[in-house]
């Protein structure tokens, strides 16, 4: 499986003070991405047997045979088998535009309001070309399918936002409204080998609507008094989202109304100690892609598909910490809970016997509850030392497709890096990340590991950069991660094997050295969906 990155963009930002305590604002982006993703497999001895219900043994007990003597079964009646080459690719494409406008007002040093407006069009689409060959002889075709889709996004951000502050406290209070449309097209076609054309496949050509409207208002105290500083807010928002399918005509409507509150209490325990309180909700909304409910063909044995009644995650945190500063070191220890509700995986059902139907869909509720650790050390005035570490028990509780979900496990993950600036303008750093296995409801996703280093020079305005990512040298086991399914009718695993020993080489130039950072627009809505 491999990547091709191919951007390009153009940024615009204006700044205007007509007055004192005036100014407008206005910034533009337009740019264009295209990605290829290539997953070319190998499938060596496909093979398909009928085997009685007593002798049936389960799927993962065959996938434990298979790697023991390399047959999958001798049991039962063999029907076919079939050695082939599939060669995947998927394009994706899309072509930004975002335009924005903001004014913002100042009465005083301490009360100021925002208004702002975004518009951001994106057009999504590319195709995804499934072609399976005959091996070794590559020039026989077994099957060849095509599916395209055209997505034009349109989104609308609206915003005002008012700020007061006093000596020790300060009040920020607004109103946003975000509205979305994502229509789509998606045309699935069959290559029909005997009379060399293509043919339309109705099971999966479909159409698809979407729109989203969602209102927010929010207010949020920030204070301090004596040792203790306190941020208290709430967040009230409403959204209604519609789903429109083609074949079946179908409307899926989703309305809802949810307080998001947040607070965050810090106390200066004296000789550099800190500890802090803090619980916060938050949503994250499904993509378009995820509430799609007709499959695209992934690899020959994956379909995929989304879930048009798909609930957005709501995602509760709570945490304790404690940290420890002294000169410019620090360590820190937080102890949290954080539990989703209508928690999203990526699931799969049989489609037909060497097909499996890949489906997002709420599995239940997911809970987290752990320890992590985080240090910032500097052994000499050159050399800085950042570790940390994470540590819980996490379970996943719920229901799929009528059955019962129970799964957990605990996980660990490190993150490291080492910096060390060097004499004559030279700057090195190493970086080390670990993710651990961890639970989904059908089985596990994984370890995942990745070794980088970057180096960096600087001429006065013009700079050198360096970068090594995944290292690997065929050493190690770099960007790889095995995700493993398993039900009572399936067992599916594969290895993802990524680009390793990536060298990044870029050089800069600053042209004038800015007092103040530039803000360019940044997209709302497209960046998620593409």
């Amino acid at each position: 499986r491999s990547f091709d990155r191919y951007a390009y963009a153009a940024r615009l930002a204006l700044t205007l003070t007509p007055a004192t305590g005036h100014r407008l604002g206005a910034s533009a982006y337009a740019g264009r991405r295209t990605q290829y993703r290539t997953a070319d497999i190998l499938y060596d001895f496909q093979q398909r047997s009928r085997i009685a219900a007593p002798d049936f043994l389960g799927p993962e007990a065959y996938w434990d045979r298979y790697q023991a003597t390399g047959q999958a079964t001798v049991d039962g009646q063999r029907l076919d088998s079939l050695t082939f080459y599939n060669e995947n690719l998927r394009v994706r494409r899309g072509d930004f535009f975002i335009g924005g406008i903001d004014y913002r007002h100042a009465w005083s040093e301490g009360q100021h309001l925002t208004l702002s407006a975004l518009y951001e069009h994106t057009f999504l689409g590319g195709p995804t070309d499934n072609l399976s060959l005959a091996w070794p002889n590559v020039g026989d075709t077994l099957q060849y399918q095509y599916n395209t889709n055209d997505n034009p996004l349109d989104g609308v951000r609206l915003q005002a936002d008012y700020h007061h502050s006093w000596e020790r406290l300060s009040l920020e209070t607004g109103y946003q409204f975000r509205f979305l449309t994502h229509p789509g097209d998606f045309l699935y076609e069959d290559w029909d080998l005997e009379n060399d054309r293509w043919v339309t496949n109705p099971i999966f050509t479909n159409r698809l609507g979407l729109t989203r409207h969602l209102h927010a208002l929010y207010a949020q105290v920030n204070g301090q008094r004596a040792r203790l500083t306190y941020t208290i807010g709430l967040r009230m928002e409403y959204m209604d989202r519609e789903v429109q399918l083609a074949e079946p005509d179908t409307t899926y409507f989703l309305r809802l109304i949810n307080p998001f509150p947040s607070i965050n209490l810090s106390y200066d325990l004296g000789k550099g100690w800190t500890t802090r309180v803090a619980y916060s909700r938050r949503i994250e909304r499904a993509s378009t892609f995820m509430v799609t409910p007709f499959p695209e063909r992934e690899h020959s044995e994956t379909l995929e598909q989304g879930d048009a009644e798909l609930m957005p995650e709501l995602i509760d945190l709570g945490e304790w910490g404690l940290v420890k500063a002294w000169g410019d070191h620090s360590i820190s220890a937080t102890a949290y809970v954080r539990q989703v509700h209508n928690l999203i995986n990526r699931v799969n059902t049989v489609y037909n016997d060497s097909i499996l139907n890949r489906i997002y869909t709420n599995v239940g509720t997911g809970r987290a509850s752990g320890v992590e650790l985080g240090t910032n050390l500097y052994p000499l005035s050159w050399w800085k030392v950042y570790v940390g570490a994470n540590v819980y028990q996490y379970r996943i509780i719920g229901t799929l497709f009528g059955d019962e979900v129970n799964a957990s496990n605990l996980i660990f993950s490190l993150n490291g890096n080492m910096t060390f600036n060097l004499p004559h303008a030279w700057s090195l750093q190493t970086g080390f990340n670990y993710l651990g296995r961890r639970a989904t409801a059908q089985g596990e996703d994984g370890a995942f590991y990745n070794p980088s280093l970057s180096l960096r020079k600087s001429w006065g305005r013009l700079s050198l950069h360096a970068q090594w990512q995944h290292i690997d040298m065929g050493l190690l086991q770099s960007n790889e991660q095995r995700i493993t399914t398993a039900r009572e009718d399936f067992f599916t695993t594969t290895n993802y094997v990524y680009e390793v020993d990536v060298l990044l080489v870029g050089l800069s130039f600053a042209l004038n050295q800015r007092t103040k950072q530039t803000k360019f627009i940044q997209s709302e809505f497209g960046d998620k969906e593409y």
